[in-house]
């Protein structure tokens, strides 16, 4: 899980200092090999050369500048390799000893798919960029950003299940009743981080530096400026980085309802230090947010904002798998 959160960083990173195009081709085995010698870099150089990402943007780009964007983007495949290696050892093993238990199944399953999903979504996602673009399709971005949550999430739910049923954990009726309003924000949670990706990918984010206004009004001009609202949802930059801010309003609203509910019932006494430290992590999120809009999107900041969405999202699985594998009281 700990690789998990490591890579999504890594490839946040790569996306935000604009390595992800630096690799042109995709080699599964030989890939992992980094370049050495003068005339490898020359050769993968020339490579990077036959892009519009270089011709239209990069043409001034030295050798130099090219190896350190190169090393994000190998550094992230050699990574994701890594993981794949630290998934299919131990696993290997636990199959030989006969420790996986049929309820297992489903859960390694699904890891093991979605783990090699990901790597055919993220060359899919990079061959966007290729040709007749300069950068990535924000569709496939957010398909692969997603995808690595998914991996997440099932990750986490499976480490909480073995754990829970291993100790027995027991709570009360009205406690299991609580997992549908962690749930609901769990989702509206996992639906703002996919939705991120399209201000990323549309570089929404430094359409304005002013909030909560936009350049003095209080919804963008262009807002509509597609034919039809599926196209402004996800492809008109205004309408994009609209809709992230509004709907954060919308996650502060069910967060505050969570809170009442978690500090007006007894028997919900158990929770409020994780509920505060939830709100902590809300409120760093919504600030970052303000700043990388008043400082035109740094990169520090961009990467704590995603970060910090990891940790968000890492304890609305915890707080919804411990309540849904608990026993309830008779």
């Amino acid at each position: 899980m700990i690789c998990v959160v490591i890579i999504i960083l890594i490839g946040g990173y790569t996306r935000i200092s604009d390595s992800g195009l630096s690799i042109t081709e995709w080699k599964p085995i030989t890939g992992v090999l980094f370049p050495l010698s003068q005339s490898a870099w020359t050769l993968e150089f020339e490579k990077y050369k036959l892009i519009d990402e270089f011709k239209l943007i990069n043409s001034l780009m030295t050798l130099n500048e090219f190896k350190f964007i190169y090393f994000w983007e190998w550094f992230h495949r050699f990574f994701a390799r890594f993981i794949g290696i630290v998934f299919a050892i131990p696993l290997i093993y636990l199959v030989y000893k006969k420790l996986i238990t049929k309820s297992d199944l489903p859960y390694i399953f699904t890891i093991g798919l979605l783990g090699m999903m990901q790597a055919v979504i993220g060359w899919y996602m990079v061959k966007s960029g290729l040709v007749d673009r300069v950068d990535v399709s924000q569709y496939r971005l957010s398909f692969h950003l997603i995808t690595a949550f998914l991996i997440l999430g099932v990750t986490l739910k499976f480490f909480v299940k073995k754990n829970i049923l291993s100790s027995a954990v027991v709570i009360s009726k009205e406690e299991k009743n609580e997992a549908k309003f962690f749930f609901l924000l769990l989702v509206l949670t996992f639906f703002q981080i996919f939705y991120g990706a399209y201000v990323s990918g549309t570089h929404s984010g430094l359409l304005y530096d002013t909030w909560p206004s936009y350049n003095e009004n209080i919804i963008p001009v262009n807002i509509l400026g597609k034919d039809s609202l599926i196209a402004n949802f996800f492809e008109n930059g205004d309408f994009i980085i609209f809709f992230h801010r509004t709907f954060a309003l919308v996650l502060t609203v069910v967060l505050f309802i969570i809170n009442y509910r978690v500090f007006t019932r007894s028997f919900l006494y158990a929770y409020k230090k994780i509920i505060l430290i939830l709100d902590i992590l809300f409120l760093i999120q919504m600030l970052l947010g303000i700043f990388m809009t008043y400082l035109n999107i740094p990169w520090h900041l961009a990467l704590f904002h995603q970060g910090n969405s990891i940790f968000i999202f890492i304890i609305l699985v915890y707080l919804h798998s411990y309540i849904n594998f608990a026993r309830a009281t008779p």
